[in-house]
């Protein structure tokens, strides 16, 4: 996979992937990287640091902590599953947060993607579903629940649709609005299939807006906005020339044909070159998954904003 990825310059969004490539490829643990492995009843929490220079070098990505969990398919609904999700994401979040915010900070809520396709639109849905009550602390602080931050959040859109970069709109916001944190959630690029809507990642050194799809926009950092950035998102898609390397190298081990790197490149390079190289695949039920994996960071991200309100009362203030 190793050959493909580099092949069709394809970026590798989640850090455990990156993790696990450099390792199988070197047999030996990652310079400048740990990890950590925590199992549960239902998923498994993978903490990656990121401790030096080298290590991010080695890694591709900055310095800094990176959270996977990893579940059954986020489809399935199944609510002790996601019950354990959003306790796992609370656990994570909650000391991260810590790192930076006082009790009355505002934290501003950035739902990135498009709206008007499906497989990107986690981001817009997942404001949707999230607690937003900075216009009650301004207006009406007698409706609030004891224990309430001031939040705020906004779905900026795509670039091909308003004209805006991201960036801009963001940098924007944060000047007036002046959060102590913001939290950035958009739909990721996945190297396997397996991890499409299992798969939820936490990280705490900034964002690419459109970097899965190979759209990199200005990143969305601490050092950009002047304040710190939490990343969360979930694999929605995997490159076709992934799965089509993935499917020519089971086919050579089942058959006892020779697998050749640059052949198989090759012919995938071919066939996807009337899409100029470039193909995302998402399954068929991708709009269950945006859905409910949407829903789950919303209430994991709430629950651990405000760790004292209940999620019955967080729903009444989603949009």
């Amino acid at each position: 996979m190793q050959n493909i990825i580099k092949a069709f310059n394809l970026n590798i969004d989640l850090a455990v992937e990156a993790h696990d490539l450099l390792r199988g490829e070197k047999d030996i643990e990652v310079s400048g990287v740990t990890e950590e492995v925590t199992n549960l009843e239902h998923i498994k929490v993978t903490t990656i640091t990121i401790l030096n220079e080298a290590g991010a070098n080695e890694m591709g990505r900055p310095m800094g902590t990176y959270i996977t969990i990893e579940a059954p398919p986020l489809k399935i609904k199944d609510p002790y599953v996601n019950s354990e999700i959003t306790e796992a994401m609370k656990g994570s979040l909650v000391p991260l947060f810590n790192n930076y915010l006082s009790s009355n900070d505002t934290v501003l809520l950035i739902g990135l993607g498009n709206w008007h396709a499906t497989a990107d639109a986690l981001g817009p849905k997942f404001i949707e579903y999230s607690p937003i009550t900075r216009h009650y602390h301004e207006h009406a602080p007698e409706a609030l629940v004891e224990g309430m931050r001031p939040t705020c959040g906004i779905a900026p859109g795509v670039l091909g649709i308003t004209g805006l970069e991201t960036f801009e709109v963001i940098k924007g916001i944060v000047e007036k609005v002046k959060p102590g944190l913001v939290i950035a959630v958009d739909a990721l690029a996945a190297q396997n299939v397996d991890r499409i809507g299992t798969t939820i990642q936490i990280s705490n050194t900034g964002i690419k807006p459109g970097a899965g799809v190979g759209n990199n926009r200005e990143a969305l950092t601490e050092e950009g906005l002047g304040v710190p950035v939490i990343a969360i998102g979930c694999p929605t898609i995997v490159n076709a020339s992934i799965i089509a390397g993935q499917a020519i190298k089971k086919f050579c081990l089942n058959t006892g044909a020779m697998y050749d790197n640059l052949r198989a490149r090759d012919a995938i390079r071919d066939i996807l070159s009337f899409f100029g190289g470039s193909l995302g695949v998402t399954p068929q039920e991708i709009d269950e998954i945006i859905e409910n994996a949407a829903h789950i960071i919303a209430v994991g991200v709430g629950n651990a904003l405000f760790p004292h309100v209940s999620e019955e009362q967080l729903e009444l203030y989603a949009n």
